[in-house]
């Protein structure tokens, strides 16, 4: 069953943004069967499955070194208009790629990144994953770096692929479904208690690190499958806490423009079995604020809202929104100030 579990939430989940189109697209009549066309292969880790009378090995099929239809795949995901995406299309890395919103990995100059789009209304999203790496480099948090782009007319925003062909992610989920703590236990606890039996020593550190960052985006989806840990993939060693990723559903952009002024006072950050918390108990776990320089963010939020404003045109986000969104971080940024003082 625990088996069943760990390859049916291998592929693309239920919710993912416009999935029926993607389906109707790439033809066929389920993401579940996408999972079978290349034996479940990811490059967020090293797993797969073969028939066993199957005379091929990782090494011929890994999509660190493979190349894949990159562009059918992802105009079938990110495209407004009805596509007829080829079969090339339905054999690429994407078929084992989580989360809600619509995402594609390409293989460039640099290696494999990864297009991630924002929530339909206002396309925040990707500006807000830039913020926050922008945020994390001022602050000396180790961060995925984000950049925004423009794909089939969409806002997405780009980043590196923290894994390689002998690195993997180990997701903070997968972890606690094998320790299984009880129910109403607060699973940040044994999780960094067995990060520090494995070797792990800075674990507390970087746990802290993010939670700064949560609080400054007021962040509302750190789940246990939005962190976790490396590990080498050949001997299966603790390489270390993965950087901070996907920090992108924050500074209310879900919420219309009126309900900014308030969302301060809404308790709504997440942090793995504990949601809807105010964001202030993140910095409770947090032993020492005096270590950041907080005041590398001065001037912060006018970048904030000329990223928000240069694709002004793409995501139809309104000037009253976009000074509403910078007041909004300048006050955050005010606040966790105060807190070192």
């Amino acid at each position: 069953n625990r088996l069943n579990y760990w390859w049916v939430w291998r592929g693309i989940p239920d919710y993912r943004v416009s999935l029926d189109r993607l389906l109707k697209n790439l033809d066929v009549d389920n993401q579940q069967i996408l999972l079978d066309k290349e034996y479940g292969l990811s490059v967020s880790d090293h797993y797969w499955l073969k028939h066993a009378k199957e005379e091929i090995s990782y090494r011929d099929l890994s999509f660190f070194r493979r190349s894949f239809d990159q562009d059918g795949f992802a105009r079938a995901m990110f495209s407004n208009a009805p596509y007829d995406a080829p079969e090339s299309a339905r054999h690429t890395p994407n078929n084992t790629l989580a989360g809600y919103q619509q995402k594609a990995w390409f293989h460039r100059r640099d290696g494999l990144v990864l297009l991630k789009g924002g929530t339909p209304f206002y396309q925040q999203e990707p500006v807000n994953e830039w913020l926050a790496s922008k945020i994390a480099s001022r602050l000396g948090i180790i961060c995925v770096p984000y950049v925004t782009e423009v794909y089939e007319n969409r806002l997405v925003s780009v980043c590196p692929n923290m894994m390689d062909e002998h690195t993997e992610l180990v997701p903070a989920s997968d972890l606690l479904r094998y320790l299984d703590p009880a129910k109403d236990e607060f699973q940040l606890n044994p999780y960094l208690t067995y990060l520090y039996e494995i070797g792990i020593r800075d674990a507390e550190k970087r746990i802290e690190d993010m939670l700064v960052l949560d609080y400054l985006m007021m962040n509302s989806d750190r789940h246990p499958q939005n962190l976790g840990f490396l590990i080498d993939a050949d001997t299966m060693e603790p390489k270390g806490i993965a950087p901070v990723f996907d920090t992108g559903t924050g500074l209310g952009c879900l919420v219309r423009d009126k309900e900014l002024e308030g969302i301060q006072d809404i308790p709504n950050a997440q942090l793995f079995n504990a949601r809807k918390i105010p964001y202030e108990k993140l910095l409770d776990m947090v032993s020492d604020l005096s270590r950041y320089h907080f005041e590398n963010l001065n001037g912060l939020e006018e970048d904030y809202g000329e990223m928000l404003k240069k694709y002004q045109r793409i995501s139809s986000i309104t000037d009253r929104r976009i000074e509403l969104l910078k007041n909004l971080l300048a006050d955050r940024i005010r606040k966790i100030k105060e807190q070192v003082h």
